[in-house]
C-alpha cells in the first residue's frame, strides 16, 4: 500500500497543470541520466518538449496514472500503452510535441535516431519480447516517483494497478529501464530481467535493460 496520504488515480484528461507537473518531474529525475542526454542530442533545452511530448501521446492513446500527495500534489505517475498500442506510432500521437521536438533537434541528434536509437532499441526489443511482444503487451514506458517519496512502495503500487489490468487476461507487462538500480527494483517487483545491452552514443553509452511479467488469470 502507498504512504498514507497519496492517492492513486487513473487520470484521462489531464489540466495543463498537471502534465507541467509531470514534465518537471521527469527532467528532474532524468536530466543526469545518459540515456535522456543522448536522445535529446546532447541539448538539455530539450528534455522538457520531449518528456511533454511522450506524456501528450501516452495520455491521448494509452493510460495515465497519477500519484498525488493531500499536501505535496504530484508524488509519482505511470504511462502505460494497452495491448495493440504503442507509444508515438501514429501521425496523431506525434503531432502531439514529437514532431515539433525532431524539428529542433540537431543534425547530431538526428543521425543518432537514424543510425543508432531507432534501429537498435527496437531490435533489441524484439528480440527480448518476441516480434510483436512490446505491442501485444501492457508496455509501461514511464515510471517517475519523486526523490523524497522513493522506497515507499509508490512505484510497486502504480505497477501493480497494471499487473491487475493485464491479469484479467492473462496478459504480459513489460518495460524498459536504463539504470542498474532501476532494473534490481523492478526485479524485486516480481519482473523478470531478460537481457541488458549497452547502447553507444556520442553523449555516453548507457545500458538498456528488458523486463517482463507474464501474469495469470484468476481463477
Amino acid at each position: 500500500m502507498a504512504l498514507p496520504g497519496v492517492r492513486l488515480q487513473h487520470v484521462v484528461n489531464p489540466a495543463v497543470t498537471q502534465v507541467d507537473a509531470a514534465v518537471d518531474l521527469f527532467v528532474d529525475l532524468m536530466k543526469d541520466d545518459p540515456s535522456l542526454l543522448s536522445l535529446v542530442g546532447g541539448d538539455a533545452l530539450l528534455m522538457a518538449p520531449l518528456s511533454r511530448a511522450m506524456l501528450r501521446a501516452g495520455i491521448h492513446s494509452g493510460q495515465y496514472y497519477e500519484a498525488t500527495h493531500e499536501q505535496d500534489g504530484l508524488v509519482g505517475y505511470m504511462v502505460t500503452m494497452p495491448p495493440g498500442k504503442d507509444l508515438l506510432s501514429t501521425d496523431e500521437q506525434r503531432a502531439l510535441g514529437l514532431t515539433d521536438f525532431m524539428s529542433k533537434l540537431s543534425s547530431e541528434g538526428k543521425e543518432y535516431y537514424k543510425a543508432v536509437y531507432l534501429t537498435q532499441f527496437p531490435a533489441f526489443v524484439n528480440a527480448c519480447l518476441g516480434p510483436t511482444g512490446k505491442r501485444d503487451s501492457w508496455y509501461i514506458n514511464m515510471l517517475m516517483v519523486r526523490r523524497e517519496y522513493q522506497g515507499h512502495g509508490i512505484g510497486k503500487d502504480l505497477v501493480n494497478l497494471i499487473c491487475e489490468k493485464a491479469s484479467l487476461k492473462g496478459d504480459t507487462v513489460a518495460l524498459s529501464t536504463t539504470t542498474d538500480l532501476n532494473a534490481t527494483i523492478y526485479q524485486k517487483m516480481g519482473l523478470t530481467l531478460l537481457d541488458r545491452k549497452i547502447m553507444p552514443s556520442p553523449w555516453g553509452d548507457w545500458p538498456l535493460y528488458i523486463l517482463s511479467l507474464k501474469t495469470n488469470i484468476p481463477n
